[in-house]
């Protein structure tokens, strides 16, 4: 009888110091029934004491805590470990939406011929990883127009060519400068001009394919990257298609403005080994459609103006 106050006790102790720790913690028995719980796991994950403690984890939240992962850690990882530490488990519970957790489970030996015990402590990171991708989204994508900023650009490009050399299909890059967009800033404000962006990437992203990338390159200026081409006159046919596009006028805050863009385009291999020399030639390519007049397109070809390439609007 003596034995048994001591235990009860030491229980109570036990969950007394539980209830101090920040973080939800669970004390599971060996048929992963719940023996007790912190404070917290309560407040975090809106589960009810009276159905809590005596059932299956999984079955918490009228099965909300049943997730596969969950049952991995538990029955085929821990069991061959004393503990594990930093378990990712990414869940969309019913009551408080979608959760990204760090899990880390110990098992406890409670004494001689007793069954072990085991300590679950649940760590959300969901606000966390929320903002690690915010701080990965500012730093490829182009503020502004929310698209892919040089740095991305540059990836999706590599990306593009190594597909090409395994396919063997051609990857078409475009260079698009607004023409005379320096007038629309200069009359209209550069508020209205910033707008005018926005919707020149709006409009360029619902032209491509899902698997296309639209750029902002710098100023009005804008690269797009077409993988698995299988000839330059898809190209060419895109490039008319954003032509005709921008045909029709613009409305910002009651001025009606009419957009026009010059397009250079490069095609890999045929214009270029490698990603720099193919942005060099479809801002050459650009130019050339600028010098003939402006609002149309120039594909690449030996004989054009060598130049470097632009990163100040064109105007």
């Amino acid at each position: 009888m003596g034995g048994e106050k001591i235990e009860t006790k030491s229980l109570e102790y036990a969950e007394s110091i539980i209830d101090t720790v920040r973080e939800p913690l669970i004390v599971l028995d060996q048929d992963l029934r719940v023996v007790s719980v912190s404070r917290s796991f309560y407040d975090v994950f809106k589960v009810k004491p009276e159905e809590t403690v005596g059932q299956r984890i999984y079955e918490l939240g009228n099965k909300q805590w049943d997730i596969p992962k969950l049952r991995e850690l538990l029955e085929t990882i821990l069991p061959q470990k004393a503990f594990f530490d930093n378990y990712e488990v990414e869940h969309d519970f019913a009551t408080i939406g979608r959760r990204i957790m760090l899990l880390n489970a110990r098992q406890i030996e409670r004494g001689m011929g007793k069954a072990q015990t085991i300590l679950l402590a649940i760590e959300d990171i969901t606000i966390r990883r929320e903002m690690e991708q915010e701080i990965k989204r500012l730093a490829y994508h182009d503020s502004l127009t929310n698209l892919p900023n040089r740095m991305l650009l540059n990836d999706r490009l590599k990306m593009a060519k190594g597909q090409s050399d395994r396919n063997r299909k051609k990857v078409a890059l475009m260079m698009l400068d607004l023409d005379k967009f320096k007038e629309i800033n200069d009359t209209h404000g550069h508020h209205i001009g910033d707008m005018l962006l926005q919707v020149v990437a709006e409009k360029l992203t619902g032209v491509l394919r899902k698997e296309d990338t639209v750029a902002r390159f710098g100023g009005d200026e804008f690269v797009l990257v077409l993988p698995e081409q299988k000839d330059v006159q898809t190209a060419m046919k895109v490039a008319r298609k954003i032509i005709n596009t921008f045909r029709k006028a613009v409305v910002l805050e009651g001025h009606t403005l009419i957009i026009t863009s010059s397009i250079g385009i490069s095609i890999y291999p045929d214009h270029g080994e490698n990603v720099d020399t193919i942005l060099k030639n479809a801002d050459s390519a650009m130019y050339q459609a600028k010098q003939a007049g402006r609002n149309q397109y120039h594909l690449y070809s030996k004989d054009d103006w060598d130049g470097p390439i632009q990163s100040e609007p064109h105007l």
